[in-house]
C-alpha cells in the first residue's frame, strides 16, 4: 500500500467499507461487497490490511444504556503537576471507572470521564483512588445528566 506522508493511502474503496463497519460492525464481507460493487475477496482483503495498518483497532458494541442500568456517569478536571504527567496518565488508564481521558492545552489539564454503579461510589474513587495519584489536583467535578449527543 502506498504511502503518504508515512500515513497509509486510505482510498474511497476503504472509505466506503470503513463507513458501512462504523455504522454496523457486524455487516458481512459479502454485503459490504454487494454495497460497493467489489467482491467479497476485495473487501476481505482489505479490511485485514486495515486492521494490520491499525486504521481498524477494534470491534465494538455499543449498548443502550436507556435499557441498562444507567451507571451514574461525571466527569472530572484534574490539574496535573506535568513534571508527572507520563506517570499520572498511566495511573489514570489503570483505574477501571475511567472511560475516556482527555490531555487539554494550555493550563487546562486533564479531563476525564467515569462511569460508576451509582452516586454513591465517587466520594471513594476521588478520595481513594484519584487523589491518590502524586502530582494529582481534583478541580471540577460534573455529574453528566444527559448525553444529548455521542459518537456512538
Amino acid at each position: 500500500m502506498e504511502k503518504i506522508n508515512n500515513k497509509p493511502h486510505i482510498d474511497l474503496i476503504d472509505r466506503n467499507i470503513l463507513t458501512i463497519l462504523k455504522g454496523d460492525a457486524r455487516t458481512s464481507y459479502r454485503q459490504i461487497a454487494d454495497d460497493i460493487g467489489k467482491t467479497e475477496a476485495t473487501v476481505r482483503r482489505r479490511v485485514n490490511r486495515l486492521i494490520e495498518e491499525n486504521i481498524i483497532r477494534k470491534f465494538t458494541i455499543v449498548l443502550d444504556e436507556k435499557k441498562m442500568d444507567n451507571p451514574t456517569k461525571a466527569t472530572i478536571k484534574i490539574q496535573p503537576d506535568l513534571n508527572q504527567i507520563k506517570n499520572i496518565t498511566q495511573k489514570l488508564i489503570e483505574i477501571n471507572e475511567i472511560t475516556d481521558i482527555f490531555r487539554l492545552s494550555g493550563d487546562c489539564g486533564l479531563f476525564i470521564k467515569v462511569e460508576l454503579p451509582s452516586l454513591e461510589h465517587l466520594d471513594p474513587l476521588i478520595e481513594d483512588k484519584i487523589s491518590q495519584i502524586p502530582g494529582v489536583t481534583v478541580k471540577e467535578t460534573c455529574f453528566i445528566t444527559k448525553e444529548v449527543k455521542t459518537k456512538y
